[in-house]
């Protein structure tokens, strides 16, 4: 057994014993885009393993680093805080990625540092590439269903209710989905006495889509001005069909130039192959009776 052996090993085992230590968690700051997160998952199924990363006292230290804390927590809002994890969790479960991929190759003998150095890298980045992922489905799913949101919006606006009131009220019919969950959090940050401004930034800030930065701004400045908001959302969501037609056309309009090579490389071949195959054989069969 080498050094190196030993030492990953006394590191697998201090990790192990940190990790199912009774050291409390230090209670972190709440950020100001997270302040509904209790409230917003208070209602859903708990993973199993929810809650065991405040146990991690090494992750305590890892994680007083707040550029790091809040990039973590970034991709667990943008995911959708999946299994319920928190920042600990997902940093305990990194770890736990990290020393299953340094195992497998120290059992399977892998001696190259260049393999040693990209496994530590993916093992320990393996979640932040799955959550980032997800985060982007998660959003691009807010992003379709965003311009049917406009449309009720601005009918329960037309009818009489307050902004606060259409979003509740379309909360309620609304199906389960990211959109919805968004939608909760803005109401209840709400309900907690959060500026209606501010609610509206936090969801800017949690989606980070332009046509959510485009419609709260435009929210924002009805409000100030005193402006229709009913028009003011009408005239956005017209404003959002043209340049989703637009954005369509310009796909529509790539799509020959993309598909050129597959067909250059694996149709016409094989339709060369039909039509002249055939008679390539005549001829070399009439060549060969001579």
């Amino acid at each position: 057994m080498t050094m190196a052996d030993i030492t990953i090993g006394v590191t697998i085992a201090y990790i192990l014993y940190q990790a199912l230590s009774t050291i409390p968690a230090k209670k972190s700051e709440t950020t100001p885009w997270s302040l509904s997160e209790h409230e917003h998952t208070e209602n859903k199924q708990s993973s199993g393993f929810s809650g065991i990363g405040k146990k991690f006292a090494f992750g305590q230290w890892f994680l007083k680093n707040a550029r790091y804390r809040n990039r973590l927590e970034l991709l667990l809002i943008r995911s959708g805080h999946p299994f319920q994890w928190t920042i600990e969790d997902l940093f305990f479960f990194k770890i736990v990625s990290l020393f299953i991929t340094v195992l497998l190759f120290w059992l399977y003998g892998m001696n190259d540092s260049l393999f040693w150095i990209g496994g530590i890298v993916v093992g320990f980045q393996f979640l932040d590439f799955y959550l980032s992922i997800k985060g982007k489905n998660r959003l691009g799913e807010i992003e379709i269903r965003l311009p049917g949101f406009i449309d009720l919006l601005t009918l329960t606006i037309e009818g009489g209710l307050d902004l606060m009131a259409a979003i509740e009220r379309i909360i309620e019919k609304m199906k389960p989905g990211p959109l919805r969950e968004e939608l909760l959090m803005i109401s209840q940050e709400t309900r907690l006495g959060t500026p209606r401004k501010e609610a509206l930034e936090h969801w800017v800030y949690r989606t980070n889509l332009p046509d959510i930065q485009s419609l709260t701004s435009m929210i924002i400045q009805s409000e100030e001005l005193g402006t229709s908001l009913a028009t003011v959302l009408r005239n956005y969501a017209d404003d959002m069909r043209s340049r989703r037609i637009t954005k369509a056309e310009e796909i529509a309009g790539k799509a020959p130039v993309k598909l050129l090579f597959p067909m250059v490389v694996f149709f016409f071949p094989v339709v060369f192959v039909i039509i002249f195959g055939p008679v390539a054989m005549s001829v070399m069969s009439a060549t060969a009776s001579k």
